[in-house]
């Protein structure tokens, strides 16, 4: 079982800055936390997460506006997990972006960072989807599946 003894969280508006404010959460709990040397990783893996929970949850209708979009990060000897919390059930899809293509690319880098990722339904009353990625090694890239794209 992974140990994650060290843990953050914070509930993001679902906007278009919200990837910047959790990268400054990023950078604050690992500085603490004195694993500094996860800084790069993560935070390009929580901005390609949360951008992509902003973008599914831009799709839904709350009464009081977009619903919320959470993340949390753990850390310990087993590395850095990053998990995002967002109202849609549908899971992310990993596709190849054209050479020309502005978006695309984001599960593509959280799959070349990360020892590995995934996708699963909280139970009711959550609801949702919670999008997780485990960065083991600050100083290797995880899969090989997206080098050379």
């Amino acid at each position: 079982m992974a140990s994650f003894p060290m843990r953050t969280f914070m509930e993001y508006g679902a906007y278009r800055n919200a990837p910047g404010s959790a990268r400054g959460l990023v950078r604050n709990a690992l500085e603490e936390w004195r694993l500094g040397a996860f800084e790069e990783k993560a935070s390009l893996v929580v901005t390609e997460l949360m951008t992509n929970s902003i973008i599914a949850t831009e799709q839904v209708a709350w009464e009081a506006g977009w619903p919320p979009v959470r993340l949390w990060l753990l850390a310990g000897p087993d590395g850095v997990l990053a998990a995002v919390w967002d109202a849609v059930t549908t899971p992310p899809r990993q596709r190849v972006a054209g050479e020309l293509e502005e978006n695309g690319r984001g599960l593509g880098i959280v799959d070349a960072y990360c020892a590995r990722w995934d996708c699963y339904r909280p139970p009711a009353p959550y609801g949702g989807k919670v999008t997780r990625a485990l960065i083991s090694d600050p100083h290797t890239e995880g899969s090989e599946s997206y080098r050379g794209r």
